[in-house]
This record gives C-alpha cells, structure tokens and sequence, in this order.
C-alpha cells in the first residue's frame, strides 16, 4: 500500500453504493485535483505594458485586457481555496500557472497606480501561505516557462532558461518554495523535454491525456477527434481495457477510464550520450477540464459525467486522479461564477460525498499515492485540446505552408533560429556581459508561443512579433561580440520535422504515395 498509512484504506470501511453510481463497494473514491493557467503576453516584444498602451499599436486597449480580469489575478483564486479549507477538507487546493510575462505587466499596472493591482500578490500569498495535511502549499504556483514558449519546439538548454528565469521572478513575487512540477505552456508535451525538466528539478509534469491514450494498443480510433490516427510507432503501451463512452458532455472519442487517470513515469535516453533522464507524467483531463473551463460546477456535470469513471476504479494503490484544467482567466473558467458560488457547490458535493470524491492538490496525491518506479510508459507529443486538438506536429505553432508556399510560422522558426546562433556566440565569448544577458532575454521573448497563435490576424502584426524579439536579440548579441575573433559555436539545428508525419496512414494517401519529407533550419 503506496502513502499514509490509511489514507488510501479508510474507503473501504466507509464505501457505501448507491444508485447513482456504478462503483462496488471496495471502489476507492476518486480524486479530483485543479489547474488553472493566468497569462498574458508582453503585448509588443522589448516594451512594457506602459509602453505598448502609450503606442497604440493595437485597435484595443491592453490595459482593459487584464482590468477585465482583476479577479482571477488577484482574490477569486484565493476565495475558491479558502473554501476548501475553510470546509476541513485535508487536502483541498489547487495548483496554477502563472508566466512570468503576466507578473511583469501586472507589476508595471501596480506601479502606475492602477488601483485594481494595488498589492495584488498578497492574496496570492495569504493562500500559498496555508498547508494541506501533508504539508504541501495549498496553492501550488506550478513550474512554467517565463514567456510562454512551445517547450515542445525549443532546445534543451532554452527550455532550462526559461523555467530559470521563471523560478527568479516567482521568488521574487510570491512566498514559498518553487513548485515540483510544471504546467508546460500549452500542456504541450514531448519527451524529448524530459532532461531539460529533471535537470531544473521538477519532478513531474502536466500531459494532457490523449497523449496517453493514443500510445496505447486499442485506442478506439475515431475522426470525431479531429486528429490522425496515431502513428504506430507511439503505440507502445499494452492496452488498458478499460475504454469508455462518456455521455454528458462533449466527449468525442472513446476514452481509457483509469489507466489514462493515473500518473506514471516516462523517460527520455539521450542517443549521443545514452543518459537516461525520468520523471513523473500527471495525466490532465481532457474532456472533463475542457468542460470544466466552461464554468466549473454545473457547466460540468461533475456527479453525472464522473459516476462513469468509479467502476473502473479499481487501483487502491493508484486511484483516479481528474486533474480538471484549464485558462483560470478566460471564458466560463476565469468567471466570478466559476471561483465563487460554483466552487462553493462544489466543495459542498464533494465534502457530503468523502467516501466517493476527495478533493486534492497534485502534489498530496503523489505523496500519498506514488507511482510505480519500474512503470515506464511512452506517451505521444502534443499539446492539450484548445489548440487545434493538439496534433503531435504541434501544427498550431508549426503551421504547414499555404497555396502560396509560405508559412509564417515556419517563417518564424527560421529567424529564431538564425538569432539562436548568435545569441550562443555570445554567451561563448562573453558570457557575464550585460548585453548577452540582454540578448538572451530578448530571445527568451522571441519564443512566446502566443506570437504564433493568430496567424494573419491584424495585418499579421502577431506573426511578426518573432522577427521583433529576435532583431533586438542580434543586436545586443553583436554588440557583446564586439570585436572578438573566433566562433567556436557550432550551427543552430531547428528540431528536425517529418511530413507526412504519419506516413502509411490516412495522411500518407492524402497528400503522396511512398515518400515524405524531413525537414529542419540549420544557421551558423
């Protein structure tokens, strides 16, 4: 028995089957744990939120983007975990996302006297200041890139600067120590970001869990999904068996009931070096915290849709997890309704329900119910479903060419890859200089993955953000040169693609017979 001493046992003494639900008397009850995603972008790259309003660049104000949201980043997270607190719940919180670039703006409106930011991390840390049973921060300020990159897309050492600087300015900003786990931007995943995570620590990350499901023999495969079939060589998991229909809410394709809702170990070998680097996968819920992000309790039917799930919950060592995510300040999900009353009928639910539904932070799950070091599993790259259902191309980001031959996402890729290699120039000549420190952050920039989200939209004024970011990055990084001879830096090599990317499936006859392309940018 994994955890407590009890904790996963006292079930079975209280279980108690009623009607409503499918689960046996020795069923654990199921854990429900939250992930709210707070970003914002810096609206121009190099500029400040001041700045950028001053210029009016834009058709609307970027102040009234994040006056709009005063709530979800300031006190309505704190009220929907006092709740659970507040209710005796021992484990009750929930974990957030929170990207450096949103704690720059916020910090620019407090200083300029907005009033709806005066002093606003101090409800934040009113609450990360309180424990749950075993210890843990009731509000996790999860792990996070600093500009929001495509971690799937970035290189190793990129991705480590990123959650680097992310780590500085959390410390700087909120009480506490930095979290273990990561909430990768976009819940996009792959596993070749695996060394660049354990190596800053983390010890888990957040995978949406399609991206389970796919690489399991038996996935019941179905066009509702909007995705390909998945390429067989991600099928490398056995199949779990315990594949369902879920009914009541918008629920696509058939999904695995327990076996994608419990959190397991994946790794990552380095096939220069053969290094094996790990850490732990936390399955988020797909379908369930996309409905969740609608507005919580009542937007998701959480006793209807989750009584489908306790039959298969079988695992006393590893119960059901339901990580609901999703944005915590857009839409339904960053509502006054979500945080406070629909939260309120949620604690009320779950605490009239403690031998079926307990509600947890991620890190009390884990503690309590470890996964199994030797039960290694693959999982296919992709991000979560509110980007164009989360291909393992990461094609919102990575967009293939139009009629005309050109993309602008690639266009971007291929700056930024030009502008990597300078930068590293830089860092190898003159690695303390104030300008290559400039010139790094700068790039950092050029990364955000929001720059890439809204192709041609506003004359294309997004896409060029990249080409902005990167431009200022070789300009500093030239100047920290200066006249230093010698470049020892080898070529910048843009993580290499393949298309068709499921050759031998639907895609392949689509668009040719027996050959694809692989494809990458080289700069030196």
């Amino acid at each position: 028995m994994s955890g407590r001493p009890g904790d996963a046992r006292a079930w079975a003494v209280q279980a108690d089957p009623s009607p409503e639900s499918g689960r046996s008397q020795t069923n654990p009850p199921i854990y429900i744990a939250f992930l709210w995603h707070m970003h914002q972008p810096l609206y121009w790259p190099g500029q400040t939120i001041l700045e950028t309003q001053e210029a009016g660049a834009y058709s609307y104000s970027v102040f009234d983007i994040h006056n709009q949201r005063w709530g979800p980043y300031t006190t309505w997270p704190r009220n929907a975990v006092q709740m659970g607190i507040d209710a005796g719940l021992p484990h009750a919180g929930a974990s957030v996302s929170f990207s450096g670039s949103l704690v720059e703006n916020l910090n620019h409106l407090e200083a300029s006297g907005n009033g709806n930011f005066a002093n606003w991390t101090a409800p934040w840390n009113q609450v990360i200041n309180q424990t749950t049973s075993l210890g843990n921060p009731r509000m996790d300020m999860i792990g996070f890139g600093y500009y929001h990159p495509l971690m799937g897309l970035i290189e190793t050492e990129d991705i480590r600067e990123q959650v680097r600087m992310h780590k500085q300015i959390l410390a700087e900003t909120f009480d506490g120590a930095y979290s273990k786990g990561i909430f990768p931007p976009e819940n996009a995943f792959s596993l070749d970001m695996i060394p660049a995570l354990a190596a800053e620590g983390l010890e888990w990350a957040l995978v949406d869990n399609i991206h389970f499901e796919r690489a399991a023999a038996g996935y019941p495969y179905s066009t509702g999904g909007n995705l390909y079939e998945p390429n067989r060589a991600d099928v490398r998991n056995p199949d779990p068996g315990d594949w369902v229909q879920l009914n009541g809410l918008w629920a696509p394709t058939r999904v695995s009931a327990q076996w994608s809702r419990q959190p397991r170990y994946v790794a990552y070998t380095d096939p220069e070096t053969g290094q094996t680097s790990r850490i732990i996968a936390v399955p988020t819920d797909r379908y369930l915290g996309n409905e969740d992000g609608r507005g919580g309790f009542g937007a998701l039917q959480y006793e209807a849709v989750m009584s489908q799930l306790e039959a298969f919950n079988t695992d006393p060592d590893h119960p059901i997890l339901i990580v609901l995510h999703h944005d915590g300040d857009n839409y339904g999900g960053g509502s006054d309704g979500y945080y406070n009353a629909n939260f309120q009928a949620f604690i009320d639910w779950v605490k009239a329900r403690p031998d079926r539904f307990v509600a947890t932070t991620i890190q009390d799950y884990l503690d309590m119910y470890p996964p199994d070091p030797q039960d290694v599993i693959h999982v296919e790259s992709g991000s979560w479903a509110g980007a164009d259902n989360g291909d393992p191309e990461f094609l919102k980001w990575l967009g293939d060419p139009g009629t005309d031959g050109y993309s602008p996402d690639r266009n971007s890729w291929a700056v930024i890859t030009a502008a990597k290699n300078v930068v590293d120039h830089a860092l190898a000549v003159n690695p303390g200089g104030g300008e290559t420190a400039e010139a790094r952050r700068m790039l950092m920039n050029a990364q955000a993955s929001d720059y890439w989200y809204w192709d041609g939209s506003m004359d294309g004024i997004w896409d060029t953000h990249p080409t902005t970011a990167s431009n200022l990055a070789v300009a500093s990084a030239l100047t920290a040169i200066g006249s230093r001879t010698g470049d020892a830096t080898p070529p910048t090599i843009f993580k290499p693609q393949r298309e068709p990317y499921n050759p031998g499936e639907t895609e392949w006859t689509l668009t040719r017979t027996n050959e694809f392309d692989i494809w990458t940018y080289v700069y030196d």
